[in-house]
């Protein structure tokens, strides 16, 4: 019998029974996952949920951040779950990042640790990139999950989060996925919100919320968050590190992926009518380098430097002594509406001067007091914005922009996540986005 007074009982057991007592049930209800009874199922889940709580007690919670990309992708979608485990770490939580081998192995801890310029240790389990994207990852993510039997799991993937809210799991799931998106695990996984496990949706825009609540996820489960930053990487310190070029300026730096809806037609056009500044191209995947430094090439541009893919903790210096930063994404693509760049925030963070096109998505985050505004897809209007800034003639003002950024950190954005997971309702340090106008 338990003790009559305050205290946990369980936690004077042997714990080598308890541990084997939580095996046996967790691979009781493996067993019964695809076939089965779900009454026994059900039984077994919230039994195996009571043990881990008696266990456990109060204190930090035990948190599993799933997401398919393969370890060391630059990818947003990589770089916005790594980001995100840091920050439960950097909340007191322990952390698990799951995500797929390269096709060559296990990446070591050291190398992503540097890779993602890590500064709060995340343990990584990676599962064989031969199980794929889909039914293999989720099985082999589901087996893990049993035996780990964590506090949360937050999922960038639809079906994990399905399966984890039906095994009772507490269970959060972020989603970009864009109106007229046909997948039939995302609409299973729209479904199973309904679930009670299944404790919300974390998505970048109302856009896609309103989208997503049209589908039926309901309205208190859907948290509208900014993509952040991660603050202590990206602020500018006291001493800069050496510059990544040489050379005189002015230097102009756009970072990120070359796609042409980023806007990268209008840098090289505005970089034509800025002979006398230096433009700086970081990021791009090789098929999008080749095509945009042939494009300049043909436009006989020599102010325009191609530095390619760099590591995500190499990213910070480039902004650092840049005099002015560029954010171009084009009106005429969809995501106009939706879009919640990586690079946003870290711009802000940097310090330095920001040039960004006025599409609704962005106005929804900034104003003209953080970033000097463009017209899109104008060439003329983002030369002459640039000059205005070197000339100290911008509306912004950098330290409002950095102030702003540290509200828009992973750590912020966890903590916002756990604050709604316990309230269902969100009270965050993160603002609600600005009516566009």
């Amino acid at each position: 019998m338990p003790p009559a007074t305050g205290g946990c009982w369980l936690r004077e057991l042997d714990p080598e029974l308890t541990l084997a007592v939580r095996r046996a049930a967790a691979m009781l209800i493996c067993s019964f996952t695809l076939r089965g009874s779900i009454v026994l199922r059900g039984l077994l889940s919230l039994f195996l949920g009571w043990l881990r709580r008696m266990e456990s007690g109060a204190g930090p919670m035990s948190v599993v951040v799933v997401a398919p990309f393969i370890a060391g992708s630059s990818f947003a979608h990589a770089i916005n779950s790594v980001k995100m485990a840091e920050g439960f770490a950097r909340l007191g939580h322990q952390v698990t990042l799951v995500c797929r081998q390269r096709p060559d192995g296990w990446v070591s801890v050291s190398e992503l640790t540097s890779r993602y310029g890590l500064q709060c240790p995340v343990e990584w389990h990676q599962v064989p990139h031969a199980c794929g994207e889909q039914r293999g990852f989720t099985r082999r993510v589901l087996w893990y999950l049993l035996r780990r039997r964590p506090s949360l799991v937050y999922a960038r993937h639809y079906r994990v989060p399905c399966w984890t809210a039906r095994m009772g799991l507490a269970t959060v799931a972020e989603t970009h996925a864009h109106p007229g998106t046909t997948s039939k695990p995302f609409y299973r996984m729209i479904k199973a919100t309904h679930r009670k496990a299944f404790r919300g949706v974390v998505t970048i825009s109302r856009v896609l919320a309103e989208h997503y609540h049209t589908l039926g996820v309901p309205s208190s489960k859907l948290w509208v968050l900014p993509d952040a930053v991660d603050w202590e990487m990206f602020r500018r310190p006291v001493r800069l590190p050496p510059a990544p070029w040489s050379g005189h300026g002015p230097h102009i730096v756009y970072a990120g992926h070359l796609y042409d809806y980023k806007g990268i037609p209008t840098v090289l056009d505005a970089a034509a009518k800025l002979p006398q500044a230096m433009f700086h191209l970081v990021g791009g995947w090789p098929d999008d380098l080749r095509r945009q430094r042939e494009r300049a090439e043909q436009m006989g541009l020599t102010n325009v430097v191609f530095h390619g893919l760099v590591p995500h903790a190499e990213v910070p210096r480039f902004l650092w002594h840049a005099d002015v930063l560029l954010l171009p994404p084009s009106r005429h693509h969809p995501s106009a509406r939706w879009t919640s760049p990586l690079k946003l925030a870290e711009y802000l963070a940097s310090g330095t001067p920001v040039v960004a096109t006025d599409i609704p998505a962005l106005r929804a985050w900034v104003s003209d007091r953080e970033v000097e505004w463009a017209r899109p897809d104008d060439a003329n209007a983002l030369a002459s914005a640039v000059l205005r800034v070197l000339e100290g003639k911008g509306s912004a003002d950098a330290r409002a922009a950095v102030r702003l950024a540290q509200k828009y950190s992973y750590t912020a954005r966890a903590s916002c996540v756990c604050e709604a997971i316990f309230s269902q309702r969100r009270r965050s340090a993160i603002p609600a986005p600005r009516k566009a106008a």
